[in-house]
């Protein structure tokens, strides 16, 4: 005689939670798993990095976009933004050249690295807020919707 319990998909079928609610009560649930959680910055980000974090997550959660599943683009974009300032100030303090000596005593000016370092820290910040959909341009996109223009096959 053999023993150990139910054979797996046996029995009844699991009834989903959401059939015993009332409409008011499913309006409740939240739509996507992810939403209900607060979205919190991860604990490797700086002081300015995790107010930078909070900052970007206030505005996605004005537009009703802030999902759990963003923290870690959240979060690198939060750290690009503080690197953009850090470089500024380093800038703005140096300059965006250096002298350079060489054996024979000609002077040469060359870009410091903190300006490539800049460069790619807001092509990368720009790259991102697009895909977050924080530029201008998604914002009109989100708020127009997709309209397609009337063409032949309409009628179909």
């Amino acid at each position: 005689m053999g023993s150990g319990g139910a054979r797996p998909g046996t029995g009844p079928k699991r009834r989903s939670p959401l059939l015993g609610l009332t409409a008011a009560e499913r309006t409740q649930v939240p739509a996507t798993p992810g939403a209900a959680i607060k979205m919190l910055p991860p604990i490797h980000l700086s002081d300015l990095a995790q107010l930078l974090f909070n900052q970007i997550v206030d505005q996605l959660e004005i537009e009703g976009r802030a999902d759990a599943r963003y923290v870690q683009q959240v979060a690198l974009l939060a750290i690009r933004l503080e690197q953009i300032q850090r470089w500024q100030a380093v800038l703005e303090t140096c300059g965006d050249t250096y002298e350079q000596i060489s054996a024979t005593g000609s002077v040469t000016y060359r870009p410091r690295p903190e300006v490539r370092m800049l460069s790619d820290a807001m092509r990368q910040s720009q790259s991102l807020l697009g895909e977050l959909m924080l530029n201008p341009v998604a914002a009109l996109r989100i708020a127009a919707g997709k309209n397609d223009a009337p063409g032949d096959w309409d009628d179909f």
